[in-house]
């Protein structure tokens, strides 16, 4: 295939990608993230009521520091 003979279509091929994709991202809504996110404790705090299930907290340990 001769490149340089099929470069116009090519051309055409990459600017309809591009526009497609520009406008496919546009019609993606923002995300919509709060402020204030939960924290452990808070989640914790509402495991606490009689009604709600239990809460298991988990960390993972810390490395240690090296000097």
């Amino acid at each position: 295939m001769n490149v340089h003979k099929h470069m116009e279509a090519i051309f055409v091929a990459a600017l309809a990608t591009v526009g497609f994709g520009t406008m496919l991202i546009d019609s993606v809504p923002e995300a919509g993230a709060s402020s204030r996110a939960p924290v452990m404790r808070d989640v914790a705090a509402q495991g606490t009521k009689q009604d709600a299930a239990p809460v298991a907290m988990l960390c993972a340990p810390r490395a240690a520091h090296r000097a």
